[in-house]
């Protein structure tokens, strides 16, 4: 089940010695409130990120306090992909914010039945407005898209209070053909595997 919540301490260690306690350094920071230094569960954080998507609104207990967050920024160890710190901002419903909204792409299913595929060129759209409009993805359909089809920024339809920050032309996603193996390099593969057998 898809959770939202977490807790937060407040901490005064070194980043390094907060990690090899099994924690995960962060910063909580909200309009004309202080910037406060925290600490996370780092598996409660992993699993948290897992289940909501940069736009899903967090519910951070912090002391006697339950802050409504966002994740902004997440460094993560290019090596083993461990988090190494958070950045999360508290926000009111009524506040106006800027945050890229991931896009998520209905019906692939039924491109890949008809042998096509689709190139996504821009995984997040960056949107701004009140908060309480914000929806946590994006979603596309493209089960009806042919090849050659391509989806374009002016094509998508965002919540009315909302703005899209990027330009009307730029592209989204294109349609293009799934590569297929020659029958000539099959027919090749297949003799090479029978004189092995034999």
């Amino acid at each position: 089940m898809k959770s939202n919540f977490i807790k937060a301490v407040e901490r005064n260690s070194k980043a390094k010695s907060i990690r090899k306690q099994g924690f995960v350094p962060g910063v909580i920071y909200g309009e004309g409130e202080d910037t406060v230094v925290v600490k996370f569960e780092s598996i409660r954080l992993s699993k948290l990120l897992k289940d909501n998507t940069k736009s899903s609104k967090i519910q951070v207990k912090l002391g006697d306090e339950t802050k409504q967050c966002i994740v902004k920024e997440v460094q993560k160890d290019p090596a083993t992909g461990d988090i190494l710190h958070i950045d999360m901002q508290s926000i009111r419903k009524d506040e106006s914010i800027k945050i890229k909204v991931p896009v998520v792409f209905n019906g692939r299913g039924m491109l890949e039945s008809k042998n096509l595929l689709l190139e996504n060129q821009l995984p997040e759209i960056e949107l701004s407005g009140i908060v309480g409009l914000m929806p946590e993805n994006i979603e596309i359909d493209v089960s009806d898209k042919d090849f050659g089809d391509k989806i374009f920024v002016k094509d998508i339809q965002v919540p009315e209070g909302l703005n899209v920050l990027h330009e009307e032309d730029e592209l989204v996603a294109v349609i293009s053909a799934l590569k297929q193996i020659p029958q000539s390099e099959v027919e090749t593969e297949e003799e090479t595997v029978s004189e092995e057998i034999n």
